[in-house]
């Protein structure tokens, strides 16, 4: 038990720790000299690149025209991620796509969950059971992590959940293509697309902001 909560506790602190230095600011980065190469983007995880995001992705969301414009433009100025389509979730599939090829992003700000659903369940009635099962798991398994880590004297008891939290679902055990990343915005405005957008391509966060590709 004791080894669990260490572990939240190294990915809750680092997060509160990148969240802090946002807020007060530091060095501005220098960005990289050419953002068409392969070897100039900062990666999650090396080993995998964009391997590990599904060429075609559906986008769910509350906010989709811009989100979508977002999402479009990355692809647009990074050759890396040349072939990976966005469609608009919301819209009727123009062609039947085959199973196993696709993702589904799904963003929402906190409580606009069923609007970003919503407007998708239709076309792709499977994204329901994601969000389904991460709001009633994975978010409560977050606040209760938060619980223990201050029960414990790790976190100060002012500390809440993280504003930005996402999960990815695999289609199996042991595969490392995702087959949908739900993502939760629990701030005011729209911050979160700032973390979610490149980690949806394996890409550091830190790299598109001092690089300015995901804007």
């Amino acid at each position: 038990m004791l080894s669990s909560c260490m572990m939240s506790a190294v990915v809750l602190l680092t997060a509160y720790s990148s969240a802090v230095a946002a807020v007060e600011g530091g060095p501005a980065l220098e960005p990289p000299a050419n953002t068409n190469a392969p070897w100039a983007i900062d990666w999650l995880s090396p080993d995998l690149k964009d391997a590990a995001t599904p060429r075609t992705l559906v986008l769910c969301s509350d906010r989709m025209d811009e989100q979508l414009r977002r999402y479009r433009s990355l692809i647009e100025k990074l050759s890396v991620l040349k072939g990976h389509t966005i469609l608009d979730g919301s819209k009727p599939v123009a062609r039947k796509q085959q199973a196993g090829s696709i993702g589904y992003i799904i963003i929402a700000h906190r409580g606009k969950e069923d609007l970003a659903v919503n407007s998708c369940a239709a076309n792709y009635p499977e994204v329901r059971a994601f969000v389904t099962d991460f709001m009633e798991k994975e978010l409560l398994a977050q606040q209760n992590d938060v619980q223990d880590l201050i029960r414990l004297g790790i976190l100060p008891k002012s500390a809440t959940p993280r504003q930005c939290f996402g999960k990815s679902y695999y289609p199996a055990e042991g595969t490392k293509t995702w087959q949908a990343d739900v993502n939760i915005d629990g701030s005011t405005d729209d911050r979160c697309i700032d973390e979610f957008l490149p980690v949806t391509f394996g890409i550091n966060p830190n790299y598109c902001s001092s690089s300015a590709a995901c804007r």
